[in-house]
């Protein structure tokens, strides 16, 4: 089969502006389709705006369905529940009347992207499953319904972690729809090669002999920052100071509860990638503390985790969800239960102490990273739609 040259993508989440981490993964992979030689058009909702020359961004209104706590959670709410189908109803008749200029759909996240591609359109379709869209899904009353819909002859199920194909796997009730969770890849996205440390990025206004340990990461539940901050008080150590890079509904509760525990932290909100990269350089390690929600959701594939492996960063992350397939404990990273102080704990301690460890660990995750470079994960995703 020849390559792909027109693309459509379809996001629900996608920058908003230069620099905005939303949904920079998406960005990150139409630029490599871009320069691969793919005629990228992009379906997300407004605002969105492309930082590639040769990516087209059409945006579609949400209203506020698709931001703050993310559509999983605002979906409580009654507003939500209106703008959802309203929403879908433009992306299926946008996408119905740019099809035409394509030769093959990647969309990302199920619901709804994933359902309008499959149904919009016959041509060669990924259909990207990350891990909020998968637990929306199972908590529907329709989810054996729409997890059939995606059944179609020219689409291919990817998710970015094996731990989400045991929560597919109970709504495939039927032959076809087994065979389209059984028979889908597994493919983390990618990651830019690490950033080579500079004089030219900001300096941090970090006092002497601070120690930064580093959080990026929405400010929602399931990040389990409050289990970060709880397990450094516990530490007590006066050196180490705890730096949060993002925002979200739960930023307030967390400065009040890192407040009340006398934990040194600073708040910095969201940042762009230079400024990212800048505490990257900055800090001596990062941790991901995610927890499982009581209704099953977790992280499944987080970016940042190979964000901080790229930039030589060693990591402490909890066993949820796609974490504990990508790192090795003591090899390429620490492994923690989740939601417990402890073993969080000492696993700082061991990691603060150990200047060897820390060194191991980070050259470890370097190489992780290399072989998760938009490089090699595009060509395994173009690779995949030519197969269709």
């Amino acid at each position: 089969m020849i390559p792909v040259p027109g693309l459509g993508v379809l996001s629900t989440s996608y920058p908003r502006h230069p620099g905005d981490p939303a949904g920079r993964f998406v960005a990150e992979l139409c630029g490599w389709l871009a320069d691969a030689g793919h005629q990228v058009q992009v379906l997300a909702p407004r605002p969105a705006a492309s930082e590639h020359r040769a990516v087209r961004v059409e945006t579609l209104p949400a209203g506020r369905l698709l931001f703050g706590s993310g559509a999983p959670d605002n979906l409580r709410s009654l507003r939500a529940k209106i703008e959802a189908p309203l929403f879908t109803a433009r992306l299926a008749l946008t996408c119905h009347r740019l099809a035409r200029r394509w030769d093959a759909v990647i969309s990302h996240w199920l619901l709804p992207c994933g359902v309008v591609a499959a149904r919009s359109t016959r041509l060669p379709h990924l259909a990207v499953a990350h891990s909020s869209d998968v637990h929306l899904l199972c908590r529907l009353p329709v989810a054996r319904q729409l997890l059939r819909a995606l059944d179609r002859p020219r689409t291919r199920l990817v998710l970015t972690s094996e731990a989400l194909r045991e929560r597919l796997l109970p709504l495939a009730l039927d032959a076809g729809t087994r065979r389209l969770v059984q028979q889908a890849a597994v493919q983390r996205m990618g990651t830019t090669p690490a950033p080579v440390q500079s004089s030219t990025r900001p300096k941090n206004d970090i006092p002497p002999g601070t120690r930064v340990v580093l959080f990026v990461g929405r400010l929602v539940p399931v990040k389990g920052l409050d289990w970060l901050i709880r397990g450094l008080a516990w530490l007590g150590r006066p050196e180490v100071l705890l730096v949060v890079l993002g925002d979200g509904p739960e930023r307030r509760r967390l400065q009040q509860l890192a407040h009340r525990l006398a934990l040194a932290s600073r708040f910095v909100g969201e940042v762009g990638p230079t400024q990212r990269d800048g505490w990257l350089d900055t800090a001596e390690l990062l941790v991901l503390p995610s927890v499982v929600l009581p209704d099953g959701r977790f992280d499944a594939a987080p970016v940042v985790l190979l964000e901080a492996m790229a930039a030589g960063l060693p990591v402490i992350a909890t066993r949820t969800g796609g974490a504990d397939e990508l790192i090795q404990h003591d090899h390429n990273g620490l492994l923690v239960p989740p939601a417990t102080v402890g073993p969080l704990a000492m696993a700082l301690a061991r990691l603060l102490d150990d200047k060897a460890l820390r060194r191991r660990l980070a050259e470890a995750g370097q190489r992780t990273a290399g072989r998760l470079t938009w490089d090699v994960v595009g060509r395994r995703l173009r690779a995949l739609l030519l197969e269709l």
